[in-house]
This record gives C-alpha cells, structure tokens and sequence, in this order.
C-alpha cells in the first residue's frame, strides 16, 4: 500500500510540473522526451518512456507499457540473461503471460550542461507490474494425471535499478542503453512455474532462487521542445 501511495505521488509531481512548463514559466524550463523501448518489442512489449529535464543531473522519469502474451515472444535478450535449471516448470505448461506495468522514479545525469546528449546516468524507479497469466497444470508426482485449467491476476510491486549511457543520434533524436535490474516484491513466488516474465521487469528462471530480474534497454527518444 505504501508502495502505491509513492508511486501515485510521483504521478501528480510530474503531471504537476509539466503542467507549469506547459505554461511558458521561464523558471520551469523543462525539456520533454518521449521515448520507446525497441528491444522489448520482440517480446510482444510496448514500453513507452516520458522523460523530464530542468536540471543537468537530474531528470524525472516515467515509464508504463503492456506485454501481450509473452509466452509467444522471441526474447533472446531475456533468455540470455537469465540462468537455466533442469527443474522444468514444476508441472506447469504456460498459454498466456500477459500484463501491464508502470515505473516513476529518477535518473542522476553525469554532465554539467544540460545541453549535453553524451553521457552516464543512474537511475531508481518504483514499479508495478499487473500480470496475468493462463495454464494448465498436471501434477508431476501422478504419472498421466489429467491436466487442470488454470487462470490468475497477481500485482507485483519492486523497485528497478537502472545504469546507462545516453547518446545523441541527430537533431532531437537521442538514445538510451543500458541495463535494468528489479527487484520485485515477494508476489512473484505467486506467478505459476519457474520460467517468469513479470512486465516491466524482465525475465528470470527462479528455480535457482533468484530474485533480479534484468532487462536490456534501448531507448530511441525524441524531444518535444
């Protein structure tokens, strides 16, 4: 609950002052950038990216998007990140990983000069990811059980990490890569199997016990000023 609360006040701020720029108040000078996510798009992902700049070393960043059915996806860069077991799914055979997600949070810039495209940054982001998911489940320890239809929705909130260099392509054309890692709540021990994909956090094999989640990101951004 209290994770909702801050990611709500972090909505309002940032609708607040973009509000206040709208406005032309000189001393709100914010430079707007959207942005999306191309190498989620191979996992069936929409991640869109907001992001706002007054000051050189600091930006306020808001992402939120939709994954439809990760279980019929092609991310390599997820499957590479994560370790694989023998553990097989625990029983479980996904149709449908499914689900939407939201992060608001800020990035530190490693620059000077606010004009300036080159550069390190860091991030912290507070995230929740709505997941829904479909299977069928036979019990591994019953030899030809019959299968059980099965269907869920799980919240999961977490905080991401980010780190990353910013590169200007052309004009208001920028670019973001680097890497995330969440952390999500104990929820995701709800998600059914061992071969998770939580929205907005990534993909991870948990048998092993993990519980970071990494995502690969590549951020084409144009600026709206």
């Amino acid at each position: 609950m209290k994770l909702k609360r801050s990611i709500i006040v972090l909505v309002v701020v940032a609708l607040t002052t973009g509000t206040v720029s709208g406005q032309g108040d000189r001393n709100w000078n914010w430079n707007r950038e959207i942005g999306i996510n191309v190498l989620q798009l191979p996992a069936t992902t929409l991640d869109l990216a907001y992001e706002m700049v007054q000051h050189s070393r600091y930006s306020i960043s808001i992402n939120a998007g939709y994954t439809i059915n990760y279980a019929n996806s092609f991310d390599w860069p997820g499957w590479f990140l994560s370790p694989h077991y023998k553990c097989g799914n625990n029983g479980y055979s996904l149709d449908n990983q499914s689900g939407g997600f939201f992060k608001a949070g800020l990035k530190y810039n490693f620059r000077n000069d606010p004009e300036k495209k080159n550069y390190f940054f860091l991030g912290g982001f507070l995230t929740g990811s709505w997941v829904f998911e479909t299977a069928e489940y036979r019990n591994p320890e019953i030899e030809n059980s019959p299968p059980l239809a099965l269907s869920h929705n799980v919240f999961i909130p977490g905080f991401t990490a980010a780190a990353g260099y910013n590169l200007r392509i052309s004009g208001k054309l920028t670019s973001d890569a680097g890497v995330q890692f969440s952390f999500p709540s104990g929820k995701f021990l709800d998600l059914y199997g061992y071969q998770n994909y939580i929205p907005g956090m990534g993909y991870m094999e948990t048998c092993g016990n993990e519980r970071i989640f990494p995502m690969l990101v590549f951020n084409l951004k144009y600026s709206l000023n």
